[in-house]
């Protein structure tokens, strides 16, 4: 997915399937509170307050983008980073359009031309 970022294009590392969106986001444990960013070069960074002991960190990405994207737990779950900081994330029932706009960015589908 292509975005705009402060007039700026980035690449935000989401994939779209029939039923359900596939986003790569960065996990910053031990945070003071828990919240998620986009950096400008389109990143995804959720910080959350748990520790990266015993599953509780995935736990709580779990639950913070479940609230975020107002789904049910059941539809957001892990398929890939589950000891990495780095994690791929499967949210069902969910499209590009509404993981872009939850997150705040301008979502702009690129010309054939490659540009925004």
């Amino acid at each position: 997915m292509l975005l705009l970022l402060c007039g700026v294009a980035a690449e935000l590392r989401v994939q779209e399937t029939s039923n359900s969106v596939r986003l790569t986001v960065q996990v910053k444990t031990r945070s003071p509170d828990t919240n998620i960013i986009v950096e400008p070069d389109g990143t995804i960074v959720l910080h959350v307050t748990a520790p990266p002991t015993e599953g509780r960190a995935n736990k709580e990405v779990v639950r913070c983008l479940a609230k975020k994207f107002g789904k049910p737990s059941s539809h957001v779950r892990l398929v890939a980073g589950l000891h990495s900081k780095t994690k791929v994330i499967e949210i069902l029932d969910a499209s590009q359009a509404e993981i872009a706009k939850v997150l705040g960015v301008d979502f702009r589908q690129p010309d054939r031309a490659g540009k925004v």
